[in-house]
């Protein structure tokens, strides 16, 4: 599972009427990164609450800055290069799943779409002030 944030829509259309495509890519992607880094803490504290060894929060990782599909976005999720490869059962806790019969629900479940929901409107206030800062 992963977490997607795109850009502001509105102030990058008033951007690129100010600046060349290579500037404006600049400036996008450091909002992106700065929006990022906050749902990626977020996202850390959230599967803390748990973790056993540690490794579930130490391969969050945050991706750079990409455009996909014509829009420009950033993708938070796990390494899965590390030893743990905790990307594997980051969906058992957030689903839950069904063993022999019985459901089980465990204590995260829930948790990263929490977060998601949690974290998007403040994620998008950081990128238009970081764009509005660098515009300046």
């Amino acid at each position: 599972m992963s977490v997607t944030i795109t850009g502001v829509d509105e102030v990058l259309a008033k951007l690129e009427k100010q600046f060349s495509k290579g500037k404006l890519t600049k400036i996008e992607n450091e909002a992106l990164t700065i929006g990022g880094q906050y749902v990626a803490v977020s996202l850390k504290r959230a599967v803390s609450a748990y973790r056993d060894t540690g490794a579930t929060v130490n391969e969050v990782k945050v991706d750079k800055p990409r455009m996909r599909a014509g829009v420009r976005d950033i993708k938070i999720g796990w390494a899965g290069d590390g030893s743990k490869q905790r990307w594997r059962l980051v969906h058992l806790n957030e689903f839950g799943y069904t063993r022999f019969g019985r459901t089980y629900s465990p204590r995260g479940l829930g948790k990263i779409q929490g977060v998601y929901h949690d974290t998007m409107p403040t994620a998008k206030k950081l990128q238009a002030k970081q764009l509005r800062k660098l515009v300046k």
